[in-house]
């Protein structure tokens, strides 16, 4: 879907994408991560779908945060951690405690995987 924008220099036709699309993608993010971690832990129905709506929570909150301006690092790290508290609050109260630790060295890899990439890129 196309919009119309008008400049200072005359109409000019862009495209706009859609907010809905943005979602769509946080959306397959969240089932892809929620397959996987249903594989990886042996999740049950029930988990599955409580893993799956805290991953997307968790999704769309990153998401927001990634397009707010901080005042400084430490500000933006608390409200990543903030997220992160909120999101294991939850999976914590479905998984077992075993469960709940496979995830947590899981997370740990995939962070130490993330920085590694940060760092070699930069």
């Amino acid at each position: 879907m196309g919009f119309l924008l008008l400049s200072g220099l005359g109409a000019q036709a862009q495209e706009v994408v859609p907010a809905e699309s943005s979602a769509a993608t946080v959306s397959q993010q969240a089932q892809r991560q929620a397959e996987f971690l249903a594989d990886a832990l042996q999740l049950k129905g029930r988990q599955v779908h409580a893993v799956q709506a805290a991953l997307l929570a968790r999704l769309d909150a990153n998401d927001v945060l990634s397009h707010l301006l901080f005042v400084s690092g430490t500000a933006a790290a608390a409200a990543y951690e903030a997220v992160d508290y909120r999101y294991y609050a939850v999976v914590g109260k479905v998984l077992t405690p075993s469960q709940f630790h496979l995830l947590l060295q899981l997370d740990e890899k995939a962070a130490a995987s993330d920085a590694a990439l940060a760092t070699s890129n930069p």
